[in-house]
């Protein structure tokens, strides 16, 4: 190896050192599905289906968001955390046929910790956060056309509602600037806003990968 080759080696060594030890910021974007149960008692009604409501649906796609880890106790490390997420079905929660599909749009911040374990690639975390999330909970659309069964279109009717999670996971480091979120589990669940008080739990699971930033 040369010796030009070999100085820019350790040169690129050095700085992605030097960005690990700083980092505190990370950005992630993980595949995310999710359960949103407690709609066969929903208070939400379509007078235009008559069919009978399945209890859960299961929206799928992706999470992104950003965190920033700005106070170190011990072995804990406390940041804040803000995300969202685009999940959709084609199925809707009906039992006969697939009605609108279900939506969750979710916007939510929160703070999280981080423990340092013996292994150091490990990173189990802990998080709380809140915000907005937005669904039509798999029953609401317009009517955008009637079919041979009466049976009607497919424009979403979107609510919005409190959403809150409780989320437990684990990152591996790969590089000094990567991380493989092995797995995240949430727990938490929709409240509308407004006269149609409900509760629709939610469970969550997702994977993906988290980049360090050099702040």
């Amino acid at each position: 190896m040369s010796f030009r080759k070999t100085v820019l080696l350790l040169a690129t060594l050095a700085v992605a050192t030097t960005v690990s030890a700083r980092a505190q910021v990370g950005v992630y974007g993980m595949f995310t599905v999710n359960r949103l149960s407690n709609i066969a008692s929903s208070p939400e009604q379509n007078p235009n289906v008559t069919s009978t409501r399945t209890n859960s649906v299961d929206p799928l796609g992706g999470t992104g968001g950003i965190y920033y880890d700005f106070l170190k106790l011990g072995p804990i490390k406390l940041g804040a955390d803000l995300r969202g997420s685009i999940l959709t079905t084609k199925r809707g929660g009906y039992e006969s046929f697939n009605g609108g599909g279900a939506r969750i749009y979710s916007t939510l911040g929160g703070v999280r910790a981080v423990f340092k374990t013996p292994f150091a690639p490990l990173k189990p975390y802990v998080q709380g956060s809140v915000g907005l999330g937005r669904s039509d909970y798999g029953l609401l659309y317009t009517e955008a056309g009637v079919t041979d069964n009466g049976i009607v279109g497919n424009s979403p009717i979107l609510r919005n509602n409190f959403e809150y999670e409780g989320i437990a996971g684990l990152d591996i480091k790969l590089l000094p600037i990567l991380d493989y979120r092995v797995v995240e589990l949430g727990y938490g669940g929709l409240d509308p806003f407004g006269t149609n008080s409900h509760n629709y739990p939610i469970k969550q699971v997702s994977m993906g990968f988290v980049f360090h930033l050099p702040f």
